[in-house]
């Protein structure tokens, strides 16, 4: 689906004229007809109605209408927050001598935390933060072998002793210490329209039964086959915009931190979250090196994290979805 077909929608939504809207893009009437139609396709609904030489919506449409300025509003923003991760970019580029201290992180910690931590952002340090995305089974074995001192890990881990166990047996023989920071509470996605989404919390016994989504190929994936029928699991590739569709569309319900509830963009509007019973958390923590071993840029960068967690935990738009370690 290609986006600016939405913002021709939403044109011709508003002024109900095809030339008007084409005018406004500087399109021809027919390539904007075509937009449309290639619309329809992809929601596989009708989205206009032609009668008595008239167009007008239909409902399908007028709710495509509704939903839109609060989606491209939403798509707006987030190019925006992307413009300091360009330029940051562009300033590594331009710099060459400048210090790069590479981060590899869980794909939690990719997904949820990096907008809490914002260590990107430019001018933050004299240096750059680069994100390397990877398992914890690739990380300890990494750190314990590289010789550059200015890298570190952020992780995260189901809150069970069975994963504590693993990790202290990884961090022993790689000679790592592991420093937790916070324990987000786990809460269940699930559409508006599942008799789910009406449970005041949703325990391992209520979620028996329900298509469970859960991301491939991560810890917080793995740990949730402890709690779930094996027939109700459906691994699905690690990408966000699969896990919704399947949440909307097949009434499956998945699971992740309650920091997911403090980012709107990272659901869709009929997708909502419900506190659980009985279920793990995921706790978020740093992999380092002896400090005798670590850098003053990676000192840095964990005094600026802890700095920030607390500042959010008391009143960042963060606040309330974790608890410090």
């Amino acid at each position: 689906m290609h986006i600016e077909y939405l913002y021709y929608f939403r044109a011709f939504s508003q002024n109900m004229s095809i030339s008007k809207t084409a005018a406004r893009y500087y399109m021809t009437p027919q390539g904007v007809s075509r937009a449309i139609h290639q619309l329809e396709k992809d929601f596989g609904v009708k989205l206009t109605l032609y009668q008595n030489n008239a167009i007008s919506l239909t409902p399908a449409g007028i709710e495509l209408s509704k939903r839109l300025e609060g989606f491209l509003g939403e798509f707006e923003r987030v190019k925006g927050s992307l413009a300091g991760y360009r330029l940051a970019e562009v300033n590594a580029s331009s710099a060459r001598n400048r210090k790069v201290v590479t981060i590899s992180v869980t794909p939690c910690v990719s997904m949820y935390v990096s907008a809490l931590f914002n260590m990107q952002k430019v001018g933050l340090f004299e240096f750059d933060i680069r994100l390397k995305e990877t398992s914890i089974a690739s990380i300890v074995p990494a750190m314990d072998e590289s010789l550059d001192e200015d890298s570190f890990s952020i992780i995260s881990i189901p809150t069970t002793e069975k994963y504590r166990g693993i990790l202290r047996e990884m961090c022993e023989k790689a000679s790592l210490a592991y420093t937790p920071l916070f324990v987000s509470p786990l809460v269940v996605m699930v559409s508006e329209f599942s008799p789910l989404a009406q449970h005041a919390a949703i325990t391992p016994e209520d979620a028996r039964g329900h298509s469970v989504a859960r991301y491939q190929d991560t810890v917080l994936g793995d740990a949730l086959d402890d709690f779930i029928l094996e027939g109700d699991v459906k691994t699905v590739t690690n990408a966000t915009p699969v896990i919704n569709e399947r949440i909307i569309q097949d009434q499956a319900i998945s699971f992740a931190p309650k920091l997911v509830e403090s980012g709107d963009s990272f659901l869709p509007g009929t997708i909502t979250t419900v506190p659980t019973e009985g279920f793990f958390g995921t706790e978020f923590g740093m992999l380092l090196t002896e400090p005798a071993r670590m850098s003053p840029c990676v000192k840095k960068i964990v005094a600026y994290l802890r700095d920030r967690l607390e500042t959010e935990a008391i009143q960042g738009r963060f606040a309330g979805t974790f608890k410090l370690c």
